[in-house]
């Protein structure tokens, strides 16, 4: 079985709203932004993914929490096995009015929105993206 780790995020903004993506690559429905580890860090991935798939550029982040949580699942493609972990965080941008998904380089998402957390909670897709963001909202300052 092949593994892959990464991150997944859950982003508020200034006003407490959190961000959700509208997933259109492999499958459809509403997640956090999330990606695979780059350069081994994972702090920089956060940092890569967010700049990719929202728009978000590391100036406008305010700080980036490591919750201790890993999220994982696995599933088949073409009969091969996959494993994915992903360390969650939590991050708080300041200055971010709208996120363009225009940019990304794997086309995933067409839509990204801040909203209520509550109106998130009920939109995310999985389960475990409900678990982060719970993490999230638990953990925050």
């Amino acid at each position: 079985m092949e593994l892959e780790k990464g991150v997944i995020v859950t982003v508020f903004d200034e006003k407490n709203r959190v961000l959700v993506l509208k997933r259109k690559k492999n499958w459809e429905g509403w997640e956090l932004p999330k990606g695979h580890l780059e350069k081994d860090d994972y702090e920089e991935t956060v940092l890569i993914e967010l700049e990719e798939e929202t728009g978000i550029e590391p100036e406008k982040i305010d700080s980036i929490k490591d919750l201790d949580k890993t999220i994982s699942w696995d599933y088949s493609q073409d009969g091969d096995d996959f494993r994915k972990e992903y360390e969650a965080f939590a991050v708080k941008v300041s200055g971010v009015e709208a996120v363009d998904t225009r940019e990304n380089p794997c086309d995933e998402h067409e839509h990204g929105f801040f909203l209520r957390p509550s109106h998130v909670r009920e939109m995310l897709e999985y389960e475990n993206n409900v678990e982060v963001l719970d993490e999230a909202i638990e953990q925050q300052d």
